[in-house]
């Protein structure tokens, strides 16, 4: 593990400026970039090796499609042994990516006008799907608690009608950070069952949770919710391999299924062999190379509660229980104009903007501490600068 945090521990700027990756290529080399959910570490070696093996000996041809025996096989083992989730293998469906997963099931299970809830501040790619399939958005805010945002059950109960059809829920939640424990999971679960919604879980988060926190994936609480819920993962949000796409639907009934059998063989997509061998590579011989990097990250978290905490208590942060993002809340300071184009401008640090997940995020933003600890150092110098100036 020594070996691994050294490495994280050597990623430089300068080095990663370098790079193809949209976050550090899309500002100028005078920006630090803490932005797209995309972390800053050298992949895995297994995974690196496994890519390699496949280049060097030219085999680069067609593999076993949609998905091979022994990926689909790999799935299944790993979510029994990390989450005590039980999945029949005839009910997973790969995919490109966890956002096509979330278009596809709004379009094949709701029709346009009918309600689609989220919670919001949310992910951006919930907000376009609904809006993009013309369906309606039916919000349910997520309420700041005295140490976690908390589920408003009263509120979503009062929001749903008789044409409310699906629930898009994030678990772990982005950008909030909340990994929702069993109890919240099941009281939502209750709502579930007694309005009759259908449940699309994107959990692609669900490997990057602190100590003291777990990830439950919500088709696991029982028979009658896994009949009714949809649940979209991969590995390459927990290992970095975001750009080698390939992601798993699983279906609770073969009812949700079989809108998307009915789909042309090739309209969904599926991954190919670099993306099959570096997803198996990761889930066979990658775990210690994420405990290193949930050990890393723990304390790359605690750095950036303790920074706000200490300089900027006007910064409102409630300290995230899974991945690697913190939503920072600017409304008690005050800052002219939005928060990304603060940083942006005065300080050189690019963060996503929290106008992005929702209209409650219009004086907030997120930032991703997933990198070295030089790097992160220098990028909340640059943001302390930019408030004391």
């Amino acid at each position: 593990m020594n070996d691994l945090r050294s490495a994280f521990d050597a990623v430089t700027a300068a080095e990663l400026h370098q790079s193809s990756r949209i976050k550090w290529t899309l500002y100028g080399p005078d920006v630090l970039p803490a932005w797209v959910a995309d972390m800053d570490f050298p992949v895995a070696p297994a995974i690196r090796q496994a890519v390699q093996a496949l280049v060097e000996r030219n085999d680069l041809g067609y593999h076993a499609v949609p998905l091979s025996p022994e990926l689909r096989e790999t799935f299944v083992s790993r979510m029994a042994e990390r989450f005590s989730w039980q999945v029949d293998p005839r009910s997973v469906w790969p995919l490109v990516n966890v956002v096509q997963g979330l278009d596809a099931s709004i379009l094949l299970h709701t029709k346009p006008g009918q309600g689609v809830i989220v919670q919001t501040p949310i992910y951006p790619p919930f907000l376009a799907a609904v809006e993009h399939s013309e369906r309606r958005l039916v919000e349910n805010p997520l309420v700041r608690g005295a140490s976690r945002f908390e589920i408003d059950f009263d509120q979503l109960e009062a929001s749903i009608d008789d044409d409310t059809r699906l629930f898009m829920l994030c678990n772990p939640h982005n950008p909030t950070g909340r990994a929702f424990e069993r109890s919240e999971l099941l009281q939502l679960g209750e709502i579930v069952l007694r309005h009759d919604l259908i449940v699309v879980s994107d959990e692609i988060h669900g490997d990057l949770v602190y100590a003291g926190h777990e990830h439950v994936p919500f088709a696991s609480l029982s028979p009658e919710l896994a009949e009714r819920t949809i649940t979209l993962t991969a590995a390459t949000k927990a290992f970095n391999i975001a750009g080698l796409p390939i992601a798993f639907a699983v279906f609770g009934s073969q009812e949700l299924k079989q809108p998307f059998r009915k789909l042309p063989p090739h309209v969904l997509g599926h991954g190919g062999i670099l993306d099959d061998a570096a997803t198996l590579a990761a889930w066979t011989d990658g775990q210690a190379w994420l405990d290193a990097v949930l050990s890393y990250l723990a304390e790359n978290r605690q750095r950036v509660i303790a920074f706000f905490s200490e300089r900027f208590p006007g910064v409102r942060l409630l300290p995230p229980d899974a991945t690697y993002l913190a939503w920072l809340d600017f409304q008690e300071l005050d800052l002219p104009g939005n928060p990304r184009e603060f940083f942006l401008e005065r300080g050189r640090v690019a963060l996503s903007p929290g106008s992005d997940f929702g209209s409650q995020g219009e004086r907030c933003a997120r930032l991703n501490f997933a990198t070295s600890k030089n790097i992160l150092e220098a990028i909340l110098e640059r943001m302390a600068k930019a408030l004391e100036s």
